[in-house]
């Protein structure tokens, strides 16, 4: 349903078709599925699933807004069968949290805080729209930012598109969040449009053997900055 290119002026109703409710339904099957793994831990799905505009290729992405040790997430998904997954720790800029990132496949990811999230970076899965389990297995859909900063309204037939720029504060009292995390969100999705997208501060992929922990504490060695976000949590 979405392309990534920046709208202004844009608004637009879009009424889902039969196959596009089915799509939407195996996508939240298949949700509802990775988080009863993590029952009692809190994760939340956020993005297009939670928002409902989803497409053939839409990401299936959870989050844990609290930081977790990371092998409590690995021993579950073990327990459940995933053996093969990728990990990598990114911490995007020097003021960022650390996450560990697991890619289950192609479309299927977590996010693991390993430190304490800051309210913008919470505010961030806000922006893109989540809910949780339950709200998932009650058929709850949230309005929120698409990558061409176009806010998706839910409806009963579909969704409402609008463009958030030049609405940035209607936008945020919608969304429950700062106007900050909103202006802050355009300027980044504006510039990647126009640059394509930046490096990252950190970013250390985990060989099959390695443990997370292992790898914070040789990071933690060489960055006093990396030593300091692990000593704040």
């Amino acid at each position: 349903m979405s392309k990534e290119k920046i709208l202004k002026d844009h608004f637009e109703s879009i009424i889902y078709s039969k196959s596009d409710w089915n799509l939407l339904k195996l996508k939240r099957e298949r949700a509802a599925n990775l988080l009863e793994m993590f029952e009692g831990l809190n994760p939340y799905i956020y993005g297009s699933i939670a928002r409902g505009n989803v497409h053939k290729n839409s990401d299936i992405d959870i989050i844990f807004p609290e930081p977790i040790q990371s092998f409590r997430i690995e021993f579950i998904l073990n327990k459940n069968g995933f053996k093969h997954y990728f990990r990598e720790i990114i911490m995007a800029t020097p003021k960022d949290s650390i996450k560990l990132y697991i890619y289950l496949s192609e479309l299927e990811s977590i996010t693991v805080p390993l430190t304490k999230l800051e309210k913008k970076t919470l505010e961030f899965y806000d922006f893109g729209g989540k809910i949780n389990l339950s709200e998932l297995n009650l058929g709850m859909r949230v309005p929120g930012i698409d990558k061409r900063l176009v806010l998706i309204k839910p409806n009963p037939q579909g969704h409402e598109e609008v463009s958030i720029i030049d609405n940035e504060a209607i936008t945020a009292k919608e969304l429950g969040i700062s106007i900050d995390t909103i202006l802050e969100r355009k300027k980044v999705l504006l510039k990647r449009e126009k640059h394509g997208r930046t490096g990252v501060f950190l970013k250390r992929e985990l060989d099959i053997n390695e443990s997370t922990e292992e790898v914070l504490k040789k990071l933690s060695d060489k960055k006093a900055i990396i030593r300091k976000k692990l000593y704040q949590r």
